[in-house]
């Protein structure tokens, strides 16, 4: 008769996460040996048991050698976290595993790329949304409100006590750093390589249709081929750091994050059977082939 099956490595790794006391230590670790400076060193025995607040030495000790090698290591009588326990307290502090605040719909200076009209931002399900009140947007799932012009993860700590203007400026600020490192063939997550596609509505050769929630035309999905992470993207913006991109915003003073991306997806859009031709509201031409590379025609 079979037993149960074996446990996965990534099964006991997250097993010995599992107490109070233990991540009471590795938040004493991180706080002793992190905050201070990335390299700061290590921290006392005493220290770390005080901090967490247990008395019985041999209930802290059983606790702490459980976690010794996997997340702590020790250097003679001192401790300090290795990578991985560093990775763990971070997640931790970023809220996304256990928080799930809400942030209302507020009305920014910024325009929707579509219609023109003001756009509104609000934060909810860990993604923050960028919606335009006055047209149908370019997000057309259920999932979102009709109107959403773009929805992009991001931890609850980055919203906490931070008004919603400012969480709009650094969430299309941090995302346009993914899609640069991705248009540039690596994932900026696990450091594997990424798969540029410019998809086809049609699906002539029965391909799933990876555009199936977006109305707009000029995008292209960037996909890691080790984590799975797909991000959707205009081309030119995900190249704004490379020219012809860089020169043409740059030139015109066009500032990174969302009014680059809103920029280039107000632009007429050709598709071609091996890419797009995009032309500016000042007639200026940008081909971008199925490698992702830019060229300007005018």
């Amino acid at each position: 008769m079979d037993g149960p099956p074996a446990r996965s490595r990534d099964a006991l790794v997250f097993s010995v996460l599992d107490s109070e006391i233990r991540l009471a230590i590795l938040d004493a670790l991180y706080d002793r040996t992190v905050v201070p400076g990335p390299f700061s060193g290590e921290t006392s025995y005493s220290s770390i048991r005080e901090a967490v607040g247990i008395d019985d030495s041999g209930r802290f000790n059983y606790h702490l050698d459980r976690l010794t090698d996997e997340f702590v290591i020790k250097f003679g009588d001192a401790y300090r976290l290795t990578e991985r326990g560093r990775e763990i307290v971070r997640l931790r502090r970023t809220g996304t595993l256990t928080e799930d605040p809400r942030v209302a719909p507020k009305r920014i200076d910024s325009s929707c790329y579509l219609c023109g009209e003001r756009v509104e931002v609000f934060y909810a399900n860990g993604f923050v949304v960028t919606r335009c009140p006055s047209c149908s947007g370019a997000v057309d799932t259920e999932i979102f409100p009709t109107g959403t012009l773009s929805a992009l993860p991001y931890p609850p700590s980055g919203v906490d006590g931070i008004d919603i203007e400012t969480v709009f400026e650094r969430v299309h600020q941090r995302y346009m750093c993914v899609y640069r490192a991705m248009a540039r063939g690596f994932c900026p997550t696990c450091g594997h390589d990424v798969h540029v596609t410019l998809p086809r509505r049609e699906n002539a050769r029965g391909e799933p249709d990876l555009l199936r929630h977006v109305t707009h035309d000029g995008l292209v999905v960037l996909a890691c081929t080790h984590c799975g992470q797909h991000r959707v993207t205009n081309p030119l913006s995900a190249t704004d750091d490379r020219d012809p991109m860089a020169d043409y915003f740059i030139d015109r003073a066009v500032d990174p994050g969302w009014d680059r991306l809103a920029t280039a997806l107000s632009w007429d859009v050709d598709r071609r059977a091996d890419g797009m031709v995009f032309e500016t509201d000042d007639a200026v031409r940008f081909v971008v082939d199925e490698e992702l590379d830019v060229t300007r025609e005018s």
